[in-house]
Parts: C-alpha cells; structure tokens; sequence
C-alpha cells in the first residue's frame, strides 16, 4: 500500500486520484468541469455549458478499486471550447456509473495519441504503440 493511501479511495497500481489530479495541474490543466442534468459539461472557470461531442479529450486516466465497482473513475484531460481553460472533470464508468456520465464519456471527441500531443499525456496514461521506440 502506498503512503498516505486512505482505504477505500480509488487508485490504480498505487496511484491515488488525488495524485493524478495533482499531476494534470502541474501539466496545465487546473480548471474542473462538471457533468450537468443533462449529460453536458460545464466550465467552472466561464460557466458555460459545451456537449461533450464539441469538447476534445487530449488525454484520460482510469483508475479502478480493488474490490468496489464505484470506484471506477475517468479522469479525463479537457479544453473549454469557450474560454480555453484547461482542466479535468471525473466521470464514472463501467455498469453503476450515472447514464449522464457515461454519455459525456462516449461523446468526447478522443484526440489522445494525435501528433501533436505528448504520447503519455496522462500520469502513467500510455497512448499508442510503443514498440516504435519515439
């Protein structure tokens, strides 16, 4: 068990959620959306609200509990259309996950492994193939 972890608190292979969290804002990301009612993302920064199919996912990180299908948790890396923050928002996944979250999840427009994007975009996130060596 990691330092510091608390029972109960997602992480995968001895990342926390708060780790992850920590990570994107050191890489620029330190803005939060939220999910509304009606499967949309709100920015916290301009509060303006975007469908997900208008938002691009430049990277995302799952993090499961070991035993607890509420743990499973996307974090997923996200620019507002709008005022261009950038930040995050977690999402639940998997079969007890809000349908609202699960369709903001599906309609992202998933640009992670584009050329112009780091190809670990994510803490411990791997994109692509790695056999190529680059």
């Amino acid at each position: 068990m990691s330092e510091g972890h608390v029972p109960g608190v997602p992480r995968d292979n001895g990342t926390t959620l708060t780790e992850v969290l920590a990570a994107y804002g050191e890489a620029g990301f330190t803005g939060s959306f939220s999910v509304t009612d009606d499967a949309e993302l709100s920015c916290n920064e301009c509060h303006r609200t975007t469908r997900p199919g208008e938002i691009e996912m430049t990277s995302m990180r799952r993090l499961e509990g070991a035993s607890d299908p509420d743990d499973m948790l996307a974090i997923v890396a996200i620019t507002c259309p709008h005022c261009g923050m950038q930040g995050t928002t977690t999402l639940g996944f998997g079969p007890i996950a809000a349908a609202e979250e699960s369709d903001v999840l599906r309609a992202l427009r998933d640009r992670r492994g584009v050329e112009d994007l780091p190809r670990n975009s994510a803490p411990g996130e791997t994109v692509g193939d790695e056999s190529s060596g680059s």
